[in-house]
């Protein structure tokens, strides 16, 4: 079974005019912004004459609110869309930064053995069960 190229489909066309309408708005939508803030600016949805901008930190979306009036009559002007009403959303970190595998240590056989040893020696109680316990776990995860 092949696989046709996107461009094989009778809708790709609509799409891709879509995403032009869309590139070209966020471009509007950084140009009316300030030059610190430009950079920030990750993404916007248009939906209903509601303008929703999504930038990279709260940080940035409080002074970014601060711009909406420009930023309406910038997209306004230069577009065909009718903006009534901007939105600022933070674009949430968490896609785009990598998972960091955490690495346990665990003790050497040697220190595994002298705290099973110190715990053997204490009287019965609380404490030595604990550390019993606790010498069994690490010894089954150096295994």
């Amino acid at each position: 079974m092949s696989f046709k190229p996107a461009s094989a489909f009778s809708h790709t066309s609509a799409i891709q005019l879509r995403l032009i309408k869309h590139q070209r708005i966020l471009r509007i939508i950084v140009a009316a912004s300030p030059k610190q803030l430009q950079m920030h600016i990750k993404d916007c949805v248009i939906n209903n004459n509601s303008l929703m901008v999504y930038v990279g930190s709260a940080a940035w979306a409080s002074q970014l609110r601060f711009c909406t009036a420009q930023i309406q009559q910038a997209v306004n002007a230069q577009s065909n869309e009718r903006i009534n009403r901007i939105r600022i959303r933070v674009l949430r970190p968490e896609p785009f930064k990598m998972k960091k595998e955490v690495t346990k240590i665990i003790p050497s056989d040697e220190n595994i053995n002298l705290l099973r040893d110190n715990a053997n020696s204490l009287a019965e109680g609380k404490l030595k069960d604990a550390l019993l316990g606790l010498s069994k776990t690490l010894q089954k995860y150096n295994r």
